[in-house]
């Protein structure tokens, strides 16, 4: 059978809890920005590292361009 809790404890429970509760969206809530900023900042670094392959790159900006969005030219494939 359950315990019978007075209303006094179980109201501290109920306090407690809700603090608890609290605390642990806090902690959340900074983990989540902390996620959120380490997410931008390994785009930045990607969108980095995409720019030196492109600027080392002997390929034209259209032909990167295309490549990127998929495009085919399948006559300039035939020529070479």
């Amino acid at each position: 059978m359950a315990r019978n809790m007075n209303r006094e404890t179980l109201e501290q429970k109920i306090t407690k809890t809700e603090k608890a509760i609290s605390r642990n969206r806090e902690q959340y809530d900074r983990l989540t920005a902390e996620l959120e900023d380490l997410h931008k900042k390994k785009k930045a670094i990607l969108n980095e590292e995409i720019l030196k392959a492109i600027a080392g790159s002997e390929k034209s900006y259209e032909e990167i361009l295309s490549f990127i969005q998929g495009k085919t030219d399948t006559a300039s494939r035939e020529e070479e």
